[in-house]
């Protein structure tokens, strides 16, 4: 059996809205703590450039997790991620882990892939306007809401974490 495909991602709340072409549109601390704590341990599937901006970011990939690469270039390396051409065999080598969950961890093109996959939602709702280049997929008809983890603020941005199962 497959191990559960999970998704953590932060959207606004109100225009789905999930990034730029810097990477992400908003940095809320405590909001990476909980993308650590869902994902360390645990493959995590991005595509190139949300990798990339992870690197650019933090000066380092993922660290305490199998970082699993999608790129369309056959000959894309990174000495610290697996590269992989499709999801379908990002999905294997990530298996190969033997996972309690696999990660999807973005960027938009994949989320839109990913998206009819995936057996867990773990959103955060950014209560916000911010207009990125990207939104989140629609979901209401393929999720229902499991948990609300109560509102909390940011130098004055609320945001909720929600979690979700595919329903069944």
């Amino acid at each position: 059996m497959n191990p559960p495909l999970a998704l953590v991602a932060g959207i606004g709340s109100r225009n789905r809205s999930i990034g730029k072409a810097s990477g992400l549109l908003r940095m809320v601390p405590d909001d990476l703590r909980r993308f650590a704590a869902k994902t360390i341990g645990k493959p995590v599937i991005m595509g190139r450039k949300t990798f990339e901006s992870v690197i650019a970011l933090s000066g380092r990939p993922l660290a305490d997790r199998p970082n699993i690469v999608l790129s369309r270039n056959p000959d894309y390396v990174h000495e610290h991620a697996i590269a992989c051409q499709s999801l379908a065999a990002a999905l294997e080598r990530a298996a190969l882990y033997t996972p309690e969950e696999i990660h999807i961890g973005g960027g938009p093109e994949l989320y839109d892939q990913a998206i009819h996959l995936v057996d867990r939602l773990y959103l955060t709702l950014f209560d916000d306007d911010h207009e990125g280049e990207a939104r989140f997929p629609r979901l209401e008809d393929e999720f229902v809401e499991v948990c609300r983890h109560g509102v909390r603020q940011h130098e004055g941005l609320e945001y909720e974490w929600v979690d979700y199962v595919r329903r069944r």
